[in-house]
């Protein structure tokens, strides 16, 4: 009796050569905005708020308590810490997870 599924080890090849396109796709992307990136890397290592952020992102800690870290670090305002948390989600540089009610931020490492 055919069926329409595919095998394990077809699926398993799939995904193989999805990964390795993706891959691809990510390191054209980058060396087509190497400048971009460059650029807005010094303008992050320039910022001790941007660092802080991208420093105690890991996943880890829930929105609130992770801008309750930067601003014990920083001394700045939570409002700072907002648009800096904003600015670094527009550029890739953090990676957000709703778990629950809570958003937890992950340094996506494209700026490391």
């Amino acid at each position: 009796m055919p069926t329409n599924r595919i095998s394990m080890a077809t699926e398993l090849e799939l995904l193989q050569s999805i990964s390795e396109k993706l891959n691809q796709l990510i390191i054209l992307t980058r060396l087509a905005n190497s400048k971009a990136i460059a650029d807005f890397k010094k303008k992050i290592e320039g910022d001790p708020v941007f660092q802080a952020v991208l420093d105690t992102a890991n996943a880890s800690l829930s929105s609130s308590e992770l801008k309750q870290k930067v601003k014990e670090q920083t001394q700045v305002s939570e409002g700072t810490i907002k648009n800096r948390i904003a600015v670094l989600m527009e550029k890739g540089g953090l990676t957000a997870v709703k778990k629950g009610k809570e958003i937890y931020y992950d340094d996506s490492g494209l700026y490391r």
